[in-house]
């Protein structure tokens, strides 16, 4: 039943409502890891012979998120969940069970998945992330493989919930891990205590650009209940650290707050952090549904951020719910630019979470929620489905048409439309994500690639990934490619295999032969993108490599060093001319691009040089 209402109306079973209740708490009890491996569910598969197609998780490179990527890539390189867990292969079945005619494709694919889910079992059970302040300060990184925790033997059979589980316990117990380490001879052994992990929402505040100029950098990856808090606390130490190093001559000129990839939180905690940004006694976001009483949270206290601090949000289609409600009030009330490439994700419901007997839940929708200009931002219309066969079952949906957006106007009367998300004030394009890249962000070659190269390498001062080093990395996935671990054509090969079995089907021999032709033209044709893309690919593997060293937030900070819209985030807030045109009054007929032009719908990015960025990071 609850499939006929819309998609984030469900059932949540005991360890997916355990995960709930933790992303909206922001903490849990455990030691700080995210660990992966095959699920029993992908062995049980593999030893019965059933289709599955797993994807091994890996943590992607910080700065993919300022990337577009194909939905499904987005879907697999970063919903990686926090704190102490198993992440799941994502098995998809591709293949109906009950076929008793195999063709010569579902055999060679069959034999593939097998082949991928014995290789996971062999890779065991590894950490994806260690976090700061946690199991990195104890010495755990990226790729190391658990062997045991505590009485724990971790064999092939071993689950990963198995695993975590032992991780986890009450705050203040010891828990001992075993481990190894490629390059390092012998198991490693920690002790460390169990704590309170907090589940840090504000990754990054630092300043960006010279330090002496003040424009501060912000990245705000969710919305938990804690999220206002660290906002709060990020902004004041911003603030301190640009009056200090200017000897009190002036505090925050400027402020880059990072939405991107944000899918959002509680709706409590985007007010929270809109409070931090709005005049005080503004309306920051309304809901109204049917069977729901219509609330309005309005702010009631003065800013945070001083009004004559320059603000800019940037955001992208990544950028959802609790995320909109702060980048529409900053947008409706003129307080800050929208930066981005186009609109963001479009989400404008609100959903309950009702905790229901044998520790699950029910998370369900409640209401709309309203920007200050009174505009709701959903951009796809649901209607209940019906019926007893299971295609008419499911809820209907369809994209709100441009024709039915309607015009609101912000505090200044710039005129916004409802429908489809928050469209950007100011677009820069962001750098397009090759095939190549996909598909090496998908598999496990960059984790792979860096295992290897950290066995026979030591991590210099000023490491960068040489000539030499792109060139291994090529040779790497070439090997990889010869025994079938990794296909460049991945992102293609589906639809190509759909068209090859009905081709046969219908007896196109001739067009069979033609499909082979075209599939061996777009590996040759991925191939190129080794070079063409060779400087977005070496970036992967810098950040593949430097996550085995470093903590994530100085990896985040070392991304900032070639984001092109964070340069223009910046370049704007430089620009006190532009940065007023585009909150002036009548400016929003016709969005502007990063070179001050209008009349466009979207615009390329100029920038093509950076800045020379400060390295100073700001601790609370």
């Amino acid at each position: 039943m609850l499939r006929s209402l819309d998609p984030y109306t469900e059932f949540e079973a005991r360890d997916e409502a355990q995960q709930l209740t933790e992303g909206i708490q922001g903490r849990y009890g455990g030691v700080g890891l995210v660990i992966a491996g095959a699920t029993p569910k992908d062995i049980a598969r593999m030893q019965k012979g059933a289709p599955t197609a797993p994807s091994q998780p890996q943590q992607p490179p910080p700065a993919a998120g300022s990337k577009i990527l194909p939905k499904d890539a987005i879907e697999d390189s970063s919903q990686l969940e926090d704190g102490d867990m198993s992440t799941s292969s994502g098995i998809i079945s591709s293949f109906d069970e009950d076929d008793d005619e195999d063709d010569d494709q579902t055999l060679q694919s069959r034999q593939e998945e097998k082949r991928a889910i014995a290789k996971a079992r062999e890779r065991g059970i590894r950490v994806v992330s260690a976090f700061e302040g946690y199991a990195f300060d104890y010495g755990m990184r990226v790729g190391d493989k658990l062997v045991a925790v505590d009485d724990l033997t971790i064999t092939q059979d071993t689950s990963v919930e198995d695993v975590r589980n032992v991780l986890r316990g009450e705050p203040g117990t010891m828990v001992t891990i075993k481990f190894d380490r490629i390059g390092v001879d012998g198991v490693q052994e920690i002790t460390m205590p169990r704590r309170i992990v907090q589940l840090r929402d504000v990754k990054l505040a630092t300043f960006v650009g010279d330090p002496k100029d003040g424009i501060g950098y912000i990245s705000l990856s969710g919305f938990a209940s804690n999220a206002g808090n660290e906002v709060r606390q990020a902004i004041l130490g911003l603030e301190r650290a640009a009056e200090d190093i200017s000897n009190g001559e002036h505090s925050l000129k400027g402020l880059v707050l990072d939405l991107r990839g944000n899918p959002g939180g509680l709706l409590t905690s985007a007010v929270d952090v809109a409070s931090l940004l709005v005049p005080k006694d503004s309306d920051i976001v309304s809901a109204r549904g049917r069977g729901f009483p219509g609330v309005t949270y309005r702010s009631r206290v003065d800013p945070i951020l001083d009004p004559s601090t320059k603000l800019t949000v940037l955001v992208n289609r990544g950028t959802a719910s609790a995320a909109e409600i702060v980048s529409g009030a900053v947008q409706d009330l003129d307080v800050g630019v929208i930066v981005g490439n186009d609109r963001t994700f479009g989400k404008g419901l609100v959903q309950n979470v009702e905790d229901l007997p044998f520790n699950t839940a029910l998370k369900f929708t409640v209401a709309k929620y309203y920007t200050p200009s009174g505009r709701c931002i959903q951009g796809i219309n649901y209607r209940e489905g019906g019926g007893l066969k299971e295609d008419e079952g499911r809820f209907q949906s369809s994209k709100v048409a441009e024709r039915d957006r309607q015009t609101f106007y912000t505090k200044a009367g710039r005129i916004v439309k409802d429908g489809g998300g928050v469209e950007a004030d100011y677009k820069v394009a962001a750098p397009q994500a090759s095939a190549l890249e996909v598909t090496l962000l998908r598999s496990d070659v960059l984790s792979e690639f860096a295992a290897q190269w950290s066995k026979n390498n030591v991590l210099a001062k000023n490491f960068e990934v040489t000539d030499k080093v792109y060139k291994e990395f090529q040779d790497f996935v070439e090997k990889k490619r010869q025994a079938g671990d990794i296909k460049l054509d991945s992102i293609y090969s589906g639809p190509l295999a759909d068209l090859k079995r009905a081709l046969k089907e219908s007896g196109y021999k001739g067009s069979e032969k033609e499909v082979d032709m075209l599939q061996a033209n777009i590996v040759r044709e991925v191939k190129s993108d080794f070079e063409k893309y060779k400087d977005d690919i070496k970036e992967d593997i810098s950040n593949s490599i430097l996550a085995r060293y470093l903590p994530e937030s100085m990896i985040l900070q070392r991304g900032l060093k070639t984001d092109k819209q964070v340069a223009a985030a910046v370049k704007l807030i430089r620009n006190e001319k532009t940065f007023n045109k585009v909150l002036a009054k009548g400016s929003s007929n016709e969005r502007i691009d990063e070179t001050g032009r209008l009349n466009l719908a979207s615009a390329d990015a100029k920038e093509t040089s950076t800045t020379n960025r400060g390295s100073l990071q700001v601790k609370w």
